[in-house]
């Protein structure tokens, strides 16, 4: 079995099964990133490539995700295995026993990813609700009225050998050529101490016990993204290469509303003011689980 052969029957097997995929026409920019992940870039890049869309002056360097190889593989994979739909567990255990070393890893990293459901997502909710709204409210004081910052923190992976890091998004409110929302800067997994990191929370008048701040206001709300707005939306996990959200509108949804964001694969309404989102990734799940 090739490299590529077997990226492509993990990526559609583990990521795509009993997965609805979403009918919606695609941009290219994620028909390109998801040739990328079939044929291995995107979980393997070579180190120093710029998968970013903004050209950066100054070098970052960032973990690059590696298999632990401090890790047992047989006891891990007797863990991840536990988390397969049963009838798959006969095509994945063959698929192990019979790779290579780097074949093995790739499926572990795989395994190992982050799982959640809509039930959790909705538990959550229940549970801490009003910490989500202190954490809404806190945060847009804190982002100045003319930008919008999505923020992300990843926790340390042990499987993957990489350290605690910040996803970064600034949007301003000044209109782009096309009449879109003007990107000011984007960067994935940036280390906590980067100059990079340190220079654009600056500029939002923001210091490290700010990015402290918002860190305990995201795991008090069990949460580990948000962004600000007319809708502010909030990250509850990541589940594969996908994510569960909500978003909080300022009022109540109209019966228009509630309509548009009901439609049972990226949106759920909630009640009153709250929708559940699911975001897909390049590969696997992209709609709400029915059940």
């Amino acid at each position: 079995m090739t490299k590529h052969i077997f990226y492509i029957f993990i990526s559609f097997l583990i990521l795509g099964c009993s997965a609805q995929k979403n009918t919606q026409r695609k941009t290219d920019s994620e028909k390109e990133l998801e040739k990328s992940v079939l044929v291995g870039d995107f979980l393997f890049a070579e180190t120093g490539e710029n998968l970013d869309s903004i050209p950066k002056k100054k070098k970052i360097i960032k973990d690059e995700p590696k298999f632990n190889q401090n890790i047992n593989k047989d006891s891990l994979f007797n863990v991840v295995i536990k988390k397969v739909h049963p009838a798959k567990v006969k095509e994945f255990t063959k698929a192990y026993n019979e790779g290579n070393n780097q074949e093995k890893e790739f499926l572990l990293m795989i395994l190992s990813m982050n799982k959640s459901s809509k039930i959790e997502q909705i538990n959550n909710l229940k549970t801490n609700e009003n910490n989500i709204k202190t954490l809404i409210k806190e945060y847009s004081e804190l982002v100045p009225d003319s930008l919008s910052v999505f923020i992300e923190f990843n926790p340390k992976d042990i499987v993957l050998s990489t350290n605690e890091s910040v996803d970064l998004r600034i949007h301003s409110n000044r209109k782009n050529k096309n009449g879109g929302i003007e990107l000011d800067f984007q960067e994935w997994n940036l280390p906590l101490n980067s100059e990079v990191l340190l220079e654009q929370i600056n500029n939002l008048g923001w210091n490290k016990n700010t990015l402290s701040d918002i860190k305990k206001l995201l795991d008090k709300a069990k949460c580990c993204s948000i962004e600000n707005g007319e809708i502010s939306t909030v990250g509850f996990a990541r589940s594969g290469m996908g994510k569960y959200s909500y978003k909080f509108f300022k009022n109540d949804l109209t019966k228009e509303e509630q309509s548009e964001f009901n439609d049972g694969c990226l949106y759920i309404y909630y009640e009153r003011n709250i929708v559940l989102e699911f975001g897909g990734g390049a590969v696997g799940q992209q709609c709400f689980e029915k059940q």
